[in-house]
Protein backbone atom coordinates (compact mmCIF):
# COMPACT_ATOMS: atom_id res chain seq x y z
CA UNK A 1 0.00 0.00 0.00
CA UNK A 2 2.71 2.26 0.96
CA UNK A 3 5.68 0.78 0.09
CA UNK A 4 7.64 3.39 -0.31
CA UNK A 5 11.01 4.25 -2.91
CA UNK A 6 12.66 6.52 0.01
CA UNK A 7 10.42 6.18 3.41
CA UNK A 8 10.45 9.34 5.32
CA UNK A 9 13.15 6.77 7.86
CA UNK A 10 15.50 6.73 4.63
CA UNK A 11 15.21 10.27 4.45
CA UNK A 12 16.05 11.15 8.01
CA UNK A 13 19.00 8.86 8.01
CA UNK A 14 20.70 9.04 4.81
CA UNK A 15 19.41 11.23 2.18
CA UNK A 16 19.00 14.55 4.19
CA UNK A 17 20.35 13.33 7.35
CA UNK A 18 18.48 15.51 9.27
CA UNK A 19 20.23 15.73 13.02
CA UNK A 20 18.19 16.93 15.67
CA UNK A 21 20.32 18.01 17.92
CA UNK A 22 19.60 21.68 20.12
CA UNK A 23 22.20 24.07 20.25
CA UNK A 24 21.03 27.43 21.83
CA UNK A 25 23.79 29.55 19.95
CA UNK A 26 22.32 28.25 16.52
CA UNK A 27 19.56 26.38 16.87
CA UNK A 28 18.50 23.25 15.35
CA UNK A 29 21.15 21.77 12.43
CA UNK A 30 20.69 19.88 9.02
CA UNK A 31 24.26 17.56 8.24
CA UNK A 32 24.02 16.11 5.11
CA UNK A 33 27.25 14.37 6.10
CA UNK A 34 26.58 12.79 9.18
CA UNK A 35 24.28 10.29 10.56
CA UNK A 36 23.93 11.08 14.69
CA UNK A 37 23.01 7.98 16.89
CA UNK A 38 19.73 9.22 19.32
CA UNK A 39 19.20 7.24 22.39
CA UNK A 40 15.78 7.81 22.62
CA UNK A 41 12.73 7.98 20.17
CA UNK A 42 10.47 11.32 20.02
CA UNK A 43 7.30 10.88 19.47
CA UNK A 44 5.75 9.98 16.12
CA UNK A 45 2.48 11.95 15.02
CA UNK A 46 0.23 11.24 11.81
CA UNK A 47 -2.26 14.00 11.28
CA UNK A 48 -2.81 14.41 14.66
CA UNK A 49 -2.62 10.37 15.78
CA UNK A 50 -0.17 9.18 17.89
CA UNK A 51 1.65 6.18 15.78
CA UNK A 52 4.30 3.49 16.60
CA UNK A 53 7.77 4.68 15.18
CA UNK A 54 8.14 1.99 12.77
CA UNK A 55 5.24 3.55 10.72
CA UNK A 56 8.22 6.13 9.79
CA UNK A 57 9.34 3.79 7.73
CA UNK A 58 6.24 2.69 5.60
CA UNK A 59 5.31 6.07 4.92
CA UNK A 60 6.90 7.16 1.75
CA UNK A 61 8.28 10.80 1.21
CA UNK A 62 5.98 11.43 -1.53
CA UNK A 63 3.41 11.26 0.50
CA UNK A 64 4.29 14.26 3.54
CA UNK A 65 3.10 17.35 3.24
CA UNK A 66 4.90 19.20 6.01
CA UNK A 67 6.93 18.25 8.92
CA UNK A 68 6.82 20.08 12.07
CA UNK A 69 9.28 19.36 14.76
CA UNK A 70 8.85 19.88 18.75
CA UNK A 71 11.33 20.27 20.82
CA UNK A 72 10.62 19.22 24.33
CA UNK A 73 9.26 21.49 26.18
CA UNK A 74 6.93 22.17 23.42
CA UNK A 75 6.41 18.10 23.33
CA UNK A 76 5.54 17.78 26.56
CA UNK A 77 3.44 20.77 26.25
CA UNK A 78 1.28 19.61 24.09
CA UNK A 79 1.42 15.86 24.83
CA UNK A 80 2.35 15.58 28.25
CA UNK A 81 4.90 12.90 29.43
CA UNK A 82 4.48 11.18 25.69
CA UNK A 83 6.46 14.39 24.39
CA UNK A 84 9.39 14.04 27.22
CA UNK A 85 12.21 13.19 23.75
CA UNK A 86 10.60 15.39 22.14
CA UNK A 87 8.12 14.78 18.76
CA UNK A 88 8.06 14.80 15.42
CA UNK A 89 4.16 15.91 13.53
CA UNK A 90 3.87 14.76 9.69
CA UNK A 91 0.74 15.76 7.70
CA UNK A 92 0.02 13.56 4.53
CA UNK A 93 -0.93 13.85 1.20
CA UNK A 94 -2.35 12.30 -1.53
CA UNK A 95 -3.32 9.04 0.77
CA UNK A 96 -7.12 7.87 0.56
CA UNK A 97 -9.20 7.62 3.73
CA UNK A 98 -9.17 4.01 3.41
CA UNK A 99 -5.18 3.90 3.37
CA UNK A 100 -5.11 6.21 6.25
CA UNK A 101 -7.64 4.11 8.35
CA UNK A 102 -5.37 0.92 7.58
CA UNK A 103 -2.15 2.65 8.88
CA UNK A 104 -3.41 3.76 12.05
CA UNK A 105 -4.92 0.92 12.77
CA UNK A 106 -1.64 -1.13 11.53
CA UNK A 107 0.83 0.73 13.46
CA UNK A 108 -2.04 2.25 16.35
CA UNK A 109 -0.16 3.50 19.53
CA UNK A 110 -1.55 0.88 21.83
CA UNK A 111 -3.21 -2.27 20.14
CA UNK A 112 -6.44 -2.78 22.31
CA UNK A 113 -8.72 -5.52 22.62
CA UNK A 114 -11.50 -5.77 19.11
CA UNK A 115 -15.04 -6.82 20.82
CA UNK A 116 -16.21 -5.80 17.08
CA UNK A 117 -17.85 -8.47 14.25
CA UNK A 118 -17.56 -12.47 14.20
CA UNK A 119 -14.60 -14.49 15.65
CA UNK A 120 -13.30 -16.36 12.20
CA UNK A 121 -10.30 -19.10 12.10
CA UNK A 122 -7.57 -17.82 9.64
CA UNK A 123 -5.73 -20.26 8.32
CA UNK A 124 -2.99 -20.31 6.00
CA UNK A 125 1.05 -21.19 4.78
CA UNK A 126 4.38 -20.23 5.53
CA UNK A 127 6.89 -20.61 3.20
CA UNK A 128 10.43 -18.88 2.28
CA UNK A 129 11.81 -17.16 -0.88
CA UNK A 130 11.81 -20.77 -2.33
CA UNK A 131 8.73 -21.79 -1.24
CA UNK A 132 10.16 -24.15 1.55
CA UNK A 133 8.08 -24.76 4.46
CA UNK A 134 9.26 -22.56 7.82
CA UNK A 135 8.31 -24.04 11.01
CA UNK A 136 7.94 -22.62 14.24
CA UNK A 137 6.83 -18.69 12.89
CA UNK A 138 5.36 -17.00 15.30
CA UNK A 139 1.69 -15.65 14.50
CA UNK A 140 0.29 -13.24 17.13
CA UNK A 141 -2.66 -11.33 17.22
CA UNK A 142 -2.10 -8.81 19.16
CA UNK A 143 -5.56 -7.03 19.66
CA UNK A 144 -6.59 -10.61 21.00
CA UNK A 145 -3.10 -11.63 22.56
CA UNK A 146 -3.16 -14.51 21.41
CA UNK A 147 -0.14 -17.06 20.01
CA UNK A 148 0.11 -19.51 17.11
CA UNK A 149 3.04 -21.55 15.66
CA UNK A 150 3.34 -23.02 12.26
CA UNK A 151 3.89 -26.68 11.80
CA UNK A 152 6.55 -28.60 9.75
CA UNK A 153 4.54 -28.00 6.77
CA UNK A 154 4.59 -24.42 6.99
CA UNK A 155 0.28 -24.91 8.32
CA UNK A 156 -0.79 -22.18 10.60
CA UNK A 157 -4.40 -21.48 12.24
CA UNK A 158 -5.53 -18.31 14.54
CA UNK A 159 -8.72 -17.10 15.48
CA UNK A 160 -9.52 -13.27 14.54
CA UNK A 161 -11.91 -10.45 14.46
CA UNK A 162 -12.07 -7.82 11.29
CA UNK A 163 -9.77 -5.08 11.90
CA UNK A 164 -7.10 -7.47 14.40
CA UNK A 165 -3.52 -6.94 13.60
CA UNK A 166 -2.00 -10.13 12.79
CA UNK A 167 2.54 -10.22 13.42
CA UNK A 168 3.77 -13.19 11.96
CA UNK A 169 7.70 -13.18 13.08
CA UNK A 170 10.60 -15.73 13.09
CA UNK A 171 14.37 -15.58 14.06
CA UNK A 172 16.25 -15.29 10.78
CA UNK A 173 13.53 -13.88 8.41
CA UNK A 174 11.54 -10.21 8.33
CA UNK A 175 8.68 -10.37 10.29
CA UNK A 176 5.31 -8.90 8.50
CA UNK A 177 1.99 -7.20 9.87
CA UNK A 178 -1.46 -7.54 8.47
CA UNK A 179 -4.67 -5.85 9.17
CA UNK A 180 -7.47 -8.51 9.07
CA UNK A 181 -10.17 -7.46 6.44
CA UNK A 182 -12.48 -10.29 4.81
CA UNK A 183 -9.58 -12.49 4.79
CA UNK A 184 -10.30 -16.21 5.96
CA UNK A 185 -6.90 -17.62 4.63
CA UNK A 186 -3.30 -16.06 4.39
CA UNK A 187 -0.31 -17.15 3.26
CA UNK A 188 2.77 -15.57 3.94
CA UNK A 189 6.43 -16.06 2.06
CA UNK A 190 9.09 -14.50 4.46
CA UNK A 191 12.26 -13.22 3.57
CA UNK A 192 15.22 -14.50 4.90
CA UNK A 193 17.58 -11.98 6.89
CA UNK A 194 21.37 -11.92 6.30
CA UNK A 195 22.65 -14.17 8.88
CA UNK A 196 25.49 -11.92 11.19
CA UNK A 197 28.60 -12.86 10.44
CA UNK A 198 31.34 -12.61 12.98
CA UNK A 199 34.04 -9.76 13.30
CA UNK A 200 37.59 -10.88 11.69
CA UNK A 201 40.61 -10.60 13.41
CA UNK A 202 43.14 -10.08 11.38
CA UNK A 203 46.73 -10.34 11.34
CA UNK A 204 47.63 -11.72 15.21
CA UNK A 205 50.97 -12.39 14.95
CA UNK A 206 52.64 -13.91 17.77
CA UNK A 207 56.53 -13.39 18.39
CA UNK A 208 58.78 -15.57 20.80
CA UNK A 209 61.66 -14.99 22.87
CA UNK A 210 63.36 -17.50 24.72
CA UNK A 211 66.24 -16.98 26.87
CA UNK A 212 67.89 -19.91 25.04
CA UNK A 213 67.03 -21.95 22.03
CA UNK A 214 63.84 -23.90 23.13
CA UNK A 215 60.70 -26.31 22.04
CA UNK A 216 57.55 -25.08 22.56
CA UNK A 217 53.88 -26.25 21.48
CA UNK A 218 51.48 -23.48 20.55
CA UNK A 219 47.55 -24.56 20.72
CA UNK A 220 44.64 -21.87 19.23
CA UNK A 221 41.39 -22.42 21.09
CA UNK A 222 39.80 -19.66 18.55
CA UNK A 223 36.07 -18.40 19.24
CA UNK A 224 34.86 -19.27 16.15
CA UNK A 225 35.90 -19.89 12.91
CA UNK A 226 39.85 -20.35 12.08
CA UNK A 227 40.45 -18.88 8.81
CA UNK A 228 44.24 -18.55 7.37
CA UNK A 229 47.15 -19.64 9.11
CA UNK A 230 51.24 -19.53 8.65
CA UNK A 231 52.84 -21.67 8.89
CA UNK A 232 50.08 -23.55 8.68
CA UNK A 233 48.03 -24.91 11.60
CA UNK A 234 47.08 -28.57 12.27
CA UNK A 235 46.10 -28.86 15.72
CA UNK A 236 49.03 -27.41 16.94
CA UNK A 237 51.93 -25.41 15.87
CA UNK A 238 55.19 -26.96 17.36
CA UNK A 239 58.46 -25.10 16.93
CA UNK A 240 61.77 -23.98 18.23
CA UNK A 241 62.26 -20.52 19.24
CA UNK A 242 65.44 -18.63 19.68
CA UNK A 243 66.22 -15.34 21.52
CA UNK A 244 66.04 -13.38 18.70
CA UNK A 245 62.72 -14.04 17.68
CA UNK A 246 63.58 -16.39 14.89
CA UNK A 247 61.14 -19.35 14.92
CA UNK A 248 61.84 -22.85 13.04
CA UNK A 249 58.72 -24.63 12.14
CA UNK A 250 59.48 -28.34 12.44
CA UNK A 251 56.29 -29.07 9.85
CA UNK A 252 57.23 -26.94 6.86
CA UNK A 253 60.95 -26.87 7.93
CA UNK A 254 61.05 -23.64 7.71
CA UNK A 255 62.24 -20.15 9.71
CA UNK A 256 59.77 -17.62 10.39
CA UNK A 257 60.04 -14.03 11.91
CA UNK A 258 56.67 -14.78 13.41
CA UNK A 259 53.64 -16.91 13.26
CA UNK A 260 50.29 -15.64 11.54
CA UNK A 261 46.30 -16.19 12.02
CA UNK A 262 43.40 -14.52 11.68
CA UNK A 263 39.50 -15.40 12.21
CA UNK A 264 35.79 -15.48 12.02
CA UNK A 265 35.18 -14.39 15.71
CA UNK A 266 31.80 -15.01 16.90
CA UNK A 267 30.76 -12.72 20.38
CA UNK A 268 27.92 -11.48 22.56
CA UNK A 269 27.41 -7.75 21.65
CA UNK A 270 27.85 -7.44 25.31
CA UNK A 271 31.30 -7.46 24.26
CA UNK A 272 31.11 -4.50 22.48
CA UNK A 273 29.64 -2.38 25.81
CA UNK A 274 32.62 0.14 26.37
CA UNK A 275 33.37 2.73 28.57
CA UNK A 276 36.70 3.99 27.45
CA UNK A 277 38.58 4.25 24.45
CA UNK A 278 40.09 6.83 21.85
CA UNK A 279 39.35 9.15 19.21
CA UNK A 280 42.30 9.73 16.88
CA UNK A 281 42.38 11.94 13.23
CA UNK A 282 44.09 9.83 10.83
CA UNK A 283 46.46 12.43 10.60
CA UNK A 284 47.60 11.07 14.29
CA UNK A 285 47.30 7.44 14.47
CA UNK A 286 51.31 7.07 13.68
CA UNK A 287 52.17 8.84 16.80
CA UNK A 288 49.35 7.83 18.94
CA UNK A 289 50.18 3.80 18.06
CA UNK A 290 53.64 4.64 19.10
CA UNK A 291 53.21 6.01 22.06
CA UNK A 292 50.27 3.60 23.33
CA UNK A 293 51.97 0.19 22.14
CA UNK A 294 54.98 0.96 23.11
CA UNK A 295 53.76 2.28 26.61
CA UNK A 296 52.10 -1.42 26.78
CA UNK A 297 55.66 -3.32 26.25
CA UNK A 298 55.64 -3.99 22.60
CA UNK A 299 58.95 -3.06 21.02
CA UNK A 300 60.21 -0.94 18.13
CA UNK A 301 60.12 -3.63 15.38
CA UNK A 302 56.55 -5.34 17.09
CA UNK A 303 55.46 -2.00 16.85
CA UNK A 304 56.35 -0.40 13.68
CA UNK A 305 55.14 -4.01 11.80
CA UNK A 306 51.60 -2.89 13.54
CA UNK A 307 51.68 0.54 12.11
CA UNK A 308 52.54 -0.91 8.47
CA UNK A 309 49.61 -3.21 8.58
CA UNK A 310 46.80 -0.81 10.25
CA UNK A 311 47.52 2.69 8.83
CA UNK A 312 46.86 2.06 5.29
CA UNK A 313 43.10 0.48 6.70
CA UNK A 314 42.59 3.12 9.61
CA UNK A 315 43.54 6.13 7.48
CA UNK A 316 40.24 5.81 5.02
CA UNK A 317 38.25 6.57 8.04
CA UNK A 318 38.60 10.67 9.18
CA UNK A 319 38.80 9.19 12.59
CA UNK A 320 38.85 5.85 14.81
CA UNK A 321 37.17 5.02 17.63
CA UNK A 322 39.84 2.39 19.45
CA UNK A 323 39.67 -0.21 22.36
CA UNK A 324 42.25 -2.25 23.34
CA UNK A 325 41.78 -5.75 24.54
CA UNK A 326 44.96 -6.79 26.91
CA UNK A 327 46.29 -10.10 28.09
CA UNK A 328 43.26 -11.94 29.41
CA UNK A 329 40.51 -9.93 27.65
CA UNK A 330 41.85 -11.30 24.30
CA UNK A 331 41.06 -14.86 25.41
CA UNK A 332 37.27 -13.64 24.95
CA UNK A 333 38.76 -13.84 21.41
CA UNK A 334 41.00 -16.58 21.44
CA UNK A 335 42.64 -18.63 23.85
CA UNK A 336 46.54 -19.30 23.81
CA UNK A 337 48.11 -22.59 25.29
CA UNK A 338 51.92 -22.47 25.32
CA UNK A 339 53.94 -25.43 26.65
CA UNK A 340 56.54 -24.26 28.30
CA UNK A 341 54.56 -21.25 29.71
CA UNK A 342 56.14 -17.63 29.13
CA UNK A 343 57.18 -15.48 32.02
CA UNK A 344 55.99 -12.21 30.17
CA UNK A 345 52.61 -12.38 27.75
CA UNK A 346 51.94 -9.23 26.26
CA UNK A 347 48.65 -9.99 23.94
CA UNK A 348 47.09 -6.83 22.20
CA UNK A 349 43.76 -6.64 19.92
CA UNK A 350 42.36 -3.30 19.04
CA UNK A 351 39.24 -3.17 18.35
CA UNK A 352 37.92 0.01 16.38
CA UNK A 353 34.95 1.62 14.58
CA UNK A 354 35.09 4.29 11.53
CA UNK A 355 34.22 7.48 12.51
CA UNK A 356 33.23 11.12 10.18
CA UNK A 357 33.92 13.57 13.09
CA UNK A 358 35.87 13.42 16.32
CA UNK A 359 34.18 13.54 19.55
CA UNK A 360 35.85 13.72 23.53
CA UNK A 361 35.48 10.16 25.30
CA UNK A 362 37.16 8.92 28.77
CA UNK A 363 40.61 8.18 27.70
CA UNK A 364 41.52 4.00 28.61
CA UNK A 365 43.68 3.59 31.19
CA UNK A 366 46.46 1.07 29.35
CA UNK A 367 48.69 -0.85 31.60
CA UNK A 368 52.56 -1.48 31.25
CA UNK A 369 53.65 -4.47 31.23
CA UNK A 370 57.61 -5.02 32.01
CA UNK A 371 58.92 -7.66 30.08
CA UNK A 372 60.86 -10.68 31.89
CA UNK A 373 62.16 -13.76 31.15
CA UNK A 374 60.49 -16.02 28.23
CA UNK A 375 58.70 -13.68 26.50
CA UNK A 376 55.49 -13.88 24.20
CA UNK A 377 53.62 -10.94 22.35
CA UNK A 378 50.83 -10.89 20.21
CA UNK A 379 48.92 -8.42 18.05
CA UNK A 380 45.85 -8.25 16.19
CA UNK A 381 42.50 -6.14 15.71
CA UNK A 382 39.13 -6.28 14.16
CA UNK A 383 36.84 -3.89 12.59
CA UNK A 384 33.31 -4.64 14.75
CA UNK A 385 31.25 -2.49 12.66
CA UNK A 386 31.44 -5.81 10.55
CA UNK A 387 29.04 -7.65 12.53
CA UNK A 388 27.28 -5.01 14.62
CA UNK A 389 25.26 -2.14 12.99
CA UNK A 390 24.09 0.92 13.93
CA UNK A 391 21.32 0.45 15.86
CA UNK A 392 23.45 -2.27 18.02
CA UNK A 393 25.45 -0.03 18.91
CA UNK A 394 24.23 2.84 20.03
CA UNK A 395 21.97 0.44 22.01
CA UNK A 396 24.63 -1.57 23.51
CA UNK A 397 28.02 1.53 23.95
CA UNK A 398 27.56 4.40 26.14
CA UNK A 399 29.98 6.29 23.87
CA UNK A 400 27.05 6.68 20.92
CA UNK A 401 25.76 9.71 22.94
CA UNK A 402 28.07 11.38 21.66
CA UNK A 403 29.99 10.01 18.20
CA UNK A 404 28.96 10.19 15.06
CA UNK A 405 29.48 7.10 13.41
CA UNK A 406 30.20 6.92 9.79
CA UNK A 407 27.16 5.89 7.45
CA UNK A 408 28.70 2.82 5.24
CA UNK A 409 25.66 2.42 2.70
CA UNK A 410 25.77 5.44 1.02
CA UNK A 411 28.91 8.52 0.79
CA UNK A 412 27.69 12.50 0.91
CA UNK A 413 30.17 14.39 -0.58
CA UNK A 414 28.22 15.23 -3.16
CA UNK A 415 25.27 15.66 -1.71
CA UNK A 416 24.22 19.45 -1.01
CA UNK A 417 20.50 20.24 -0.59
CA UNK A 418 18.97 23.10 -1.41
CA UNK A 419 17.69 25.52 1.50
CA UNK A 420 15.07 28.14 0.67
CA UNK A 421 13.62 30.14 4.05
CA UNK A 422 10.47 32.03 3.76
CA UNK A 423 10.34 31.55 0.00
CA UNK A 424 14.31 32.74 -0.90
CA UNK A 425 16.83 30.98 -1.74
CA UNK A 426 19.56 30.48 1.43
CA UNK A 427 22.36 28.22 2.66
CA UNK A 428 22.48 25.74 5.33
CA UNK A 429 24.83 28.13 7.38
CA UNK A 430 22.18 30.60 7.04
CA UNK A 431 19.61 27.48 8.73
CA UNK A 432 22.14 26.54 11.53
CA UNK A 433 22.29 30.02 12.50
CA UNK A 434 18.01 29.78 13.13
CA UNK A 435 16.63 29.80 17.05
CA UNK A 436 14.19 26.80 16.91
CA UNK A 437 12.01 28.81 18.41
CA UNK A 438 12.14 30.73 14.74
CA UNK A 439 10.82 27.51 12.79
CA UNK A 440 7.41 27.20 12.00
CA UNK A 441 7.75 23.94 9.72
CA UNK A 442 10.06 22.52 7.47
CA UNK A 443 9.03 20.75 4.27
CA UNK A 444 11.22 18.24 2.55
CA UNK A 445 11.22 17.39 -1.53
CA UNK A 446 12.70 14.79 -3.06
CA UNK A 447 15.16 14.82 -5.67
CA UNK A 448 12.61 14.40 -8.32
CA UNK A 449 10.35 17.36 -7.16
CA UNK A 450 13.10 19.32 -6.06
CA UNK A 451 14.30 19.16 -9.54
CA UNK A 452 10.69 19.96 -10.75
CA UNK A 453 10.63 23.36 -8.89
CA UNK A 454 14.28 24.30 -8.76
CA UNK A 455 16.10 22.94 -12.12
CA UNK A 456 19.53 21.29 -11.02
CA UNK A 457 19.62 23.23 -7.99
CA UNK A 458 16.81 21.12 -6.42
CA UNK A 459 18.60 17.48 -7.69
CA UNK A 460 19.58 16.53 -4.11
CA UNK A 461 16.10 17.80 -1.93
CA UNK A 462 15.06 20.76 -1.03
CA UNK A 463 14.79 22.09 2.71
CA UNK A 464 11.53 24.59 2.68
CA UNK A 465 11.72 26.25 5.88
CA UNK A 466 9.27 28.69 7.30
CA UNK A 467 9.68 30.91 10.08
CA UNK A 468 7.69 32.26 12.50
CA UNK A 469 6.51 36.31 11.82
CA UNK A 470 7.80 38.20 14.66
CA UNK A 471 5.74 40.73 15.99
CA UNK A 472 7.56 44.38 15.91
Amino acid sequence: MLKPKYTYLFLITLFFNIVFSQDKASGWKINENQTTIVQTEVLTVINDKILRNEVLSIISNDKIENILILKKEQAVEKYGNKGTNGAIEISTKNISKKELSKLYKSYAEAYLPNTKGKIKTITGKIVDCEEVPIKDVKIMNLNAKTVSTSDSLGNYSIEARKNDVLLVSKMGFEGKKVLISTEKKLNFSLKATAIPQGNIYRKPIIYLYPTEKLEVEIKLNVNGKLLTTFPKYDESWKIIAEPNGQIFDTTSKRNYSSLFWDADVQLPKEHYQYKDGFVISKEKLTDFFIEKLEHIGLNNRETNEFIQFWLPILEQNNYNFIHFRINDECNKIAELNVNPKPQTTIRVYMEYYGLDDYTTIKAQILPTIERKGFTLIEWGGADISNSLDLEDFKKLTPLTEHIILRCKRKEFEAIKSLYIIDGKISSKLKFNKLNPAQIKKIKTLNGTEGAALYGQDGVNGVFIIETKKLSK
